[in-house]
């Protein structure tokens, strides 16, 4: 089970005066770009996969990949 964190304060950038607000506003962003760079990457889907999902058959791909090539080249196949 995932633990979260508690808000200590949530700030906006109104919250900081003209001079100030880019700066709170750059640490902001290099906060959550780092905070995302340590979280987990999502896993890659590879066609093959997407095509398992989908019920299609390694045979039947190659199948329809020829066809293509053929109609492509034109070639009736």
């Amino acid at each position: 089970m995932a633990t979260v964190k508690p808000i200590k304060s949530i700030t906006t950038a109104a919250d900081f005066c003209e001079h100030c607000r880019p700066k709170a506003i750059m640490r902001a962003m290099a906060k959550f770009l780092e905070e995302l760079s340590a979280s987990e990457p999502e896993p890659t889907a590879t066609p093959e996969d997407t095509l398992r999902a989908g019920g299609i058959s390694s045979k039947r791909q190659a199948k329809y990949q020829r066809r293509m090539s053929s109609l492509l080249a034109g070639r009736e196949g």
